[in-house]
């Protein structure tokens, strides 16, 4: 929960839906309520009278959370049935022995083991007649046969009813949705933990998924995430998504639609986004690729979307307007610093400019990366993150679970994943999100300079500089590095924002525009190290400053003696064009931009960040 916003608890809605279907479940059981934020133990326990059974479904984010509630509640009613599953519980007794308030652990898919285990109870039946759990039986921990278990129908919770149960829903908490419209993955890439890869994709049926976004519309849920792992991979999506714009146009409801696109279904992914976009509701379009390094994607058993096709694809979406952002994980085994550097200016190479989203490999207990002979094969070490969630207040931050992320493996050291750190951090911040996105665009197309030489030289030359930049970079890199230990706290808190905590790149952003004048006084002397004409430095300079949004007012004219907009229009849409001494007049301008420091950075840097909001909008006179 970040804020007034929060997720439905889909997970729980979704299995409670399943068994609840049934008439002997719905005779013999009550569901007395749904727990989906963590109010105090007191104020969860005041809801329960005397429960039979309470179960928990735990990702990272929650886990512990969860294990002090289910403790409190063994100890008020100690015949109280504890059940945990969910992603966070790996197929073995170990949370069994660990914590003796547990008395079932369930795997794998939920819906039909935990419909099982209900009727079980209520038949009387022995545990060992139901599959995929694990309990105590004379004080040992027994673990049942393992079976794919995956049902075919799965009632919609929005539409059964089973929100109508959650427990302490404050006034004025916004709700966002998932949207769910199959279940599985056809891949099976080692660093995920999506599904239970020996189930077959099963397909909701497209009355049922419309309904859900009926549902959602007609109760006004701005925000509408599609769960699915791989959104536009059937045809069939194509007419979801345009159901979907219908409504929006129809009620302003859902007001945006998040999706993971699927990689290779190119010309449908294309079309959907369209269609999402003409009317506001896309939120940029995933072109996912984890690593540019042929040899890690063997490791993890992942296959890309071929290069010159994602070179192909920018410029189709950069000509049509549509923003688009690209993945990649950071530690991923048999990656190395020049690997990983390398690797994420090859994108920019090949197009990518407008935003590059890296993420540090986290280590899940049901995924292939977590097994102990994978990790041995690839030295694998991890680091604990307690999950200082990002862009909240650290006052209010909760601290309710923690991640696993790989801290070293046997091609990249600690000190190597401190500097990929800071090297993808600037990438992100300086080149995405544009303080010097023009300058090294320039560089690269007219003077040969790679951009992997651009950056690294950037963060070379200011790391052993005073000033403001300087400043930056080594704060960066020392809460980087202070977190390869326990307890690590991955992100970073800037007093300027009111103790708000962000992401490297976020931070590093924010620093340079709240000190803009420094941030471009300071750059100059390095960009005069490449040879630039005094001239067209100056040019450019003046243009780049006009291309960054800055607070209140965001609308400007200037006058150039070269014909800058044409060239880097051509540059974004993968057309490169010489610079040509010509005179043009551009108009630089951004609309509702907060004049408040912290209202800027929410909607510019956070929520604006997929759809390059810190750069102005172009057009020439």
């Amino acid at each position: 929960m970040l804020g007034n916003s929060v997720y439905f608890p889909y997970a729980v809605g979704v299995i409670a839906s399943y068994a609840f279907q049934y008439e002997d479940i719905k005779n013999g059981y009550e569901l007395g309520g749904i727990v989906f934020k963590e109010d105090s133990t007191e104020d969860v326990i005041k809801h329960l009278e005397n429960p039979y059974l309470v179960a928990f479904s735990n990702y990272f984010w929650n886990y512990k959370y969860n294990l002090e509630l289910a403790k409190e509640i063994k100890s008020r009613f100690p015949d109280c049935i504890i059940i945990f599953g969910g992603h966070q519980v790996s197929k073995d007794t170990e949370w069994l022995e660990k914590y003796d308030f547990i008395d079932i652990l369930c795997f794998g898919e939920g819906e039909i083991t935990f419909l099982n285990l209900l009727r079980a109870f209520a038949e009387s039946k022995p545990l060992n007649t139901v599959a995929n759990i694990a309990y105590r039986e004379n004080s040992q921990a027994v673990m049942n046969e393992y079976v794919c278990l995956g049902a075919d129908g799965y009632p919609s919770p929005y539409l059964s009813g089973v929100f109508e149960k959650l427990l302490n829903v404050p006034d004025g908490l916004e709700f966002n949705a998932q949207l769910e419209t199959n279940r599985g993955c056809p891949y099976h890439c080692s660093f995920c933990d999506w599904c239970d890869y020996d189930l077959p994709m099963r397909m909701f049926p497209i009355e049922r998924v419309k309904a859900d976004l009926k549902w959602i519309s007609e109760h006004k849920i701005a925000y509408c995430m599609c769960v699915d792992s791989n959104f536009g991979l059937f045809e069939r999506d194509e007419e979801i998504a345009e159901y979907a714009v219908e409504l929006k146009k129809q009620s302003g409801f859902p007001d945006k639609f998040g999706a993971c696109f699927a990689k290779n279904k190119t010309d449908r992914i294309f079309r959907i986004n369209k269609a999402l976009n003409d009317v506001g509701m896309s939120k940029g379009v995933s072109l996912a690729f984890q690593s540019m390094s042929d040899e890690v994607l063997r490791n993890v058993s992942r296959a890309n979307m071929n290069k010159d096709k994602l070179f192909d694809q920018l410029a189709l979406y950069h000509e049509a307007g549509i923003p688009t952002y690209t993945e990649l994980i950071l530690g991923l085994p048999g990656e190395t610093l020049e690997s990983f550097c390398t690797g994420i200016c090859e994108l920019l190479e090949l197009g990518q400019h407008d935003s590059i989203n890296v993420f540090r490999c986290e280590v899940y207990p049901n995924s292939d990366l977590a097994d102990k002979e994978y990790m041995k094969k690839f030295a694998i070490k991890t680091a604990v993150n307690k999950l200082n969630t990002n862009h909240c207040k650290i006052s209010e931050a909760s601290f309710s679970g923690e991640l696993h992320y790989i801290s070293e493996t046997s091609t990249m050291s600690p000190e190597d994943l401190v500097n990929a750190n800071l090297f993808s951090a600037c990438i992100q911040s300086v080149h995405c999100h544009g303080p010097l996105q023009c300058f090294a665009i320039y560089l690269h197309n007219d003077m040969g300079v790679a951009y992997y030489d651009f950056y690294s030289s950037f963060i070379s030359y200011f790391s052993k500089k005073d000033g403001m930049i300087g400043d930056t970079l080594r704060k960066i890199r020392s809460c980087i590095k202070s977190n390869g230990g326990e307890n690590a706290d991955i992100s970073y808190i800037n007093p300027e924002f009111r103790f708000i905590t962000w992401p490297y790149e976020e931070a590093m952003l924010l620093d340079f525009i709240y000190n803009a004048e420094s941030f471009y006084e300071e750059v100059r002397p390095f960009l005069e190290t490449f040879g630039m004409s005094e001239d067209v430095l100056n040019e450019i300079m003046k243009y780049q400053k006009n291309l960054m949004v800055t607070r209140g007012e965001n609308r400007d004219v200037a006058e150039f003696e070269y014909d800058l907009y044409s060239y880097f229009r051509n540059a974004l849409e993968n057309k490169p064009s010489p610079l040509t001494k010509k005179k043009c007049t551009a108009e630089f301008f951004a609309d509702n931009v907060p004049d408040d420091w912290e209202d800027f950075a929410r909607q510019i840097v956070w929520y604006g960040r997929r759809n390059k909001k810190s750069i102005r909008g172009v057009r020439p006179l």
